[in-house]
Parts: structure tokens; sequence; C-alpha cells
């Protein structure tokens, strides 16, 4: 099992971070892996409530919440996926922060594979998600604090 942790600084308040993160289909407008984002359960937030979410340049994945505590944590795992893993699972959090919000986040995720799956984790995979999810943090950032103008979205 892989855990990679980020963190970063943003400029708002974790209620504005909050209401752009709690909207699960609002992913499209900053990970730039995600080409469009919809629900995939009649239940819209809270735990158990899922999206699907496609990729580019191709694929799917499905993703339901298992925590939710409003204005300070959000957990989701994978459900369903293309990629080769047995499972990834990931928990934001928000913290006030000198007049802004630090978000951090825990991801943990297993490739399958046994040996193989480490090796290419270890070469590959760990390197290209650590990089990845760098990107979604500062596009996140640039995001909530331009408002949640679609304009600035990721295309």
């Amino acid at each position: 099992m892989t855990i990679l942790n980020h963190e970063i600084h943003i400029a708002a308040s974790p209620e504005k971070v909050w209401t752009i993160l709690s909207d699960l289909t609002s992913v499209q407008f900053y990970n730039p892996d995600v080409a469009s984002a919809r629900f995939a359960s009649k239940q819209k937030e809270g735990v158990g409530a899922s999206r699907e979410c496609n990729l580019r340049p191709k694929g799917a994945v499905t993703e339901r919440v298992t925590v939710w505590e409003p204005k300070s944590s959000l957990g989701l795992e994978v459900t369903k996926s293309d990629w080769p893993i047995v499972f990834m699972k990931w928990q934001t959090n928000l913290a006030p922060d000198n007049g802004g919000t630090r978000l951090s986040q825990d991801i943990e995720y297993q490739l399958k594979f046994g040996v193989i799956g480490r090796l290419m984790d270890s070469l590959v995979m760990r390197r290209k998600l650590d990089n990845a999810i760098r990107e979604v943090f500062s596009n996140l950032k640039r995001y909530v604090e331009d408002g949640g103008d679609k304009r600035s979205a990721v295309t």
C-alpha cells in the first residue's frame, strides 16, 4: 500500500472551499484528467453519494463518499475503475489557516499484480500520481480563489 500526502494554502474561507469540494461534479473544473463528471447516485451529498468521472484521454472512474464533515473533511473511495488498482481512497481536510484554508489530503492505494505492481508503483505510478495531485491542488486553489469561475477552469 502507498500513501501520498499533499497540502496547500488557499486564500479563501473553509466555507468557500467546502462549497466547491462538496459539489462532487465540480471536479471537472479543476482536475485536468476529468473530462466530465455526473452524479452516479440520486444522493447528491453526504456519505454514500457517488459520482462518475469520464477521464481524458479515455476511461471512467466511479467514486463514493466515505467521509462527509461539512467545512472540515471529505473522503472518497474508488468503487469502479479502469485502473489497475486493488483500492484507492483519500481524505481531504480543511482547516482555517492565516485568513484562508489549509487543505491537506492523504491518499492510499494499492496496485494489482503483486510484486510487479509494487515495482510499477515505485518506478512510475507513485511519481505520476504525486505530480497529478499536485497539479489538481494548484488548479483547485486557482479555481476557488477565482470564485469558482468556470472561465478559469481546466480545459
